[in-house]
């Protein structure tokens, strides 16, 4: 399996080509459109994970230069025909050769446990939210 990554010049050809799925992974951030949007702009980046020249899962990540670590936050993923473990592999392997040290990414309690069980993930904070009215 490979990971290529998608210029953002390529994003409306990529999201009829499949990365739409990654819509399914929108929350309340933004809606699979809005998603798009910051792909085009450029300000998340654009994976897809390839089998034997065959599209089996999309990814969009960003990486954050913080004081201490440079850490790629994956935003949203879609693997439906393969193991999501190898999509982490090798979204380990570009975050190395982005010179991040860390992978980060937001996850429910049922992911939560498969990410800590799967991937061997720990938890660095949890984010809660409240409305403001």
């Amino acid at each position: 399996m490979v990971l290529i990554p998608i210029h953002s010049r390529h994003t409306d050809a990529a999201w009829a080509d499949g990365a739409k799925s990654l819509g399914e992974s929108c929350v309340e951030e933004c809606t699979p459109d809005q998603l798009k949007m910051l792909l085009a702009r450029g300000e998340r980046q654009l994976v897809r994970m390839d089998s034997d020249n065959q599209t089996m899962g999309w990814g969009a990540f960003k990486v954050d230069i913080l004081p201490n670590m440079n850490v790629m936050f994956i935003t949203n993923m879609t693997a439906h025909n393969a193991h999501f473990e190898t999509f982490y592999d090798l979204l380990t392997k570009m975050a190395k050769d982005l010179g991040c040290s860390r992978i980060r990414f937001a996850a429910k309690p049922a992911q939560n446990r498969l990410y800590k069980m799967k991937l061997k993930a720990t938890d660095v904070y949890m984010i809660m939210e409240k409305e403001v009215l």
